[in-house]
């Protein structure tokens, strides 16, 4: 409280209530990404039988719970611990609030375990990142290379290819990163992981979804939501926080709301047609 009121306002630091309200939104929307991420729908098509699903059930539930409490703990911790009153949090904590982990971590533990947890924070990253690599690059040669262009060299020669396809996307996506980083320093990670995150919820989600509880969804409805998903994204994301007026609340909500309401719809309607 003393060192900003407004971090223990319940309903938000904005003086709109609609601006709170959106941030609300735009926050809760994150977990759509649980049901749009390819790696995770990997690890469903590994489980061996429902009653594994069923105990994956609980371990996913009691995991995501402590590791989401906790990232919000550290935050809070880290805010009280290193700042005071009339502090620029960015100054102290990193763009974005970035550093408040490691500063944490120096601060209370020995140096072993220093290491370990930065190592716990690594080998967390490349879990996904390898996991979303290997997909994608299963995507490229399976579907598109051996079903749509109808290719197959034989085993060995496609798994030398793959292993191509992937080490391609790790570059170009690590110089698509720095690029942008160098272009607009004021993006964060946070930025980044949300980005990529929203086209993944938005593209396939909804598909999910439809597939599962509607019974007339249909090939080309399927198409349209990932399409309409993924490319609503960046709309949401940089088109509509710049109009006038209403542009603000768009910033606020952020671009998974509406790109997500949006695919639905279109895997509904053209489903219809």
């Amino acid at each position: 409280n003393d060192i900003d009121p407004n971090l223990l306002h319940v309903g938000g630091a904005s003086e709109s209530t609609l601006i709170n309200v959106c941030s609300i939104i735009g926050l809760l929307a994150i977990g759509l990404g649980y049901m749009g991420s390819p790696q995770i729908f990997v690890r469903f098509i590994s489980v061996k039988n429902k009653k594994e699903l069923n105990k994956g059930r609980y371990v996913a539930l009691a995991f995501t719970l402590l590791a989401d409490t906790a990232a919000i703990a550290i935050g809070l911790l880290g805010r009280y611990l290193f700042t005071e009153v009339g502090d620029m949090p960015e100054a102290i904590l990193g763009n974005g609030g970035e550093q408040v982990f490691s500063k944490l971590v120096y601060l209370v533990l020995p140096i072993t375990m220093i290491g370990i947890y930065t190592a716990a924070v690594l080998s967390a990253i490349m879990s996904t990142v390898d996991s979303l690599l290997v997909v994608a690059s299963s995507a490229v040669i399976r579907d598109i290379y051996q079903k749509y262009l109808g290719r197959d060299w034989g085993v060995q020669k496609m798994t030398q290819l793959s292993r191509k396809v992937t080490l391609l996307m790790a570059v170009a996506a690590l110089a698509l990163a720095l690029t942008v980083s160098l272009i607009a320093e004021e993006r964060t990670i946070f930025w980044f992981v949300i980005f990529g995150w929203s086209g993944l919820a938005c593209a396939f989600c909804p598909v999910i979804l439809l597939s599962l509880l509607y019974k007339d969804y249909t090939e080309r409805g399927a198409i349209a939501s990932m399409a309409v998903g993924f490319f609503s994204v960046p709309i949401f994301k940089f088109v509509m926080p710049q109009l006038p007026t209403v542009g603000i609340y768009f910033s606020y909500i952020s671009e998974m709301p509406f790109s997500f309401l949006f695919a639905l719809l279109a895997g509904v309607f053209m489903s219809k047609r």
